[in-house]
């Protein structure tokens, strides 16, 4: 064999050598890339879906209960709460809304009866939720998702004595 003939066939497995590693050196960067386009992605998704479920919960909760006078805030336990009467066979309940230990808390009862805060049960993760009636017919809710992001919902409260309650109760 010639040497010209042993150099071209060295100089070929090199040339497809070469191409195969450039392949698998691109593939790589392409792959790390994709990975970090998705983690992005998902964490922006889950953090939306985080703050709209809370304003989504919250607001439904206000709107099954928005009867005259039904919906007001109070100060129990060392915080603010919303709290969404109604009467059943003659008998009151009210549902309190309120933010205990990291989550949105949900608590149903006899209006009568306290509960203490860890009697309810634990929803949506959040860090912080604050009410507050902006008009007698506007209410304002803030929170802090588990992400740590600021968010207000402005809801309209058809039973406007709701916020007289709230401010007569010394809100």
């Amino acid at each position: 064999m010639s040497p010209n003939v042993h150099n071209r066939h060295i100089i070929d497995i090199l040339f497809v050598l070469s191409l195969f590693l450039l392949f698998s050196a691109s593939s790589v960067v392409l792959i790390i890339f994709g990975v970090n386009i998705y983690n992005k992605t998902t964490s922006s998704m889950s953090a939306n879906y985080s703050s709209r479920t809370s304003a989504a919960y919250i607001t439904e909760k206000i709107h099954q209960s928005d009867m005259n006078g039904s919906v007001y805030i109070d100060n129990k336990d060392g915080g603010k709460r919303l709290v969404m009467t109604s009467t059943v066979q003659g008998q009151a309940y009210a549902a309190y809304l309120y933010e205990y230990e990291g989550f949105l808390y949900e608590l149903y009862s006899r209006a009568d009866l306290y509960l203490p805060p860890d009697a309810g049960q634990p929803v949506i993760p959040l860090s912080g939720l604050d009410f507050e009636f902006i008009t007698p017919s506007l209410l304002q809710v803030s929170y802090t998702d588990e992400f740590g992001k600021d968010s207000a919902v402005y809801i309209c409260v058809h039973s406007a004595a709701g916020a007289e309650q709230s401010r007569a109760g010394g809100v």
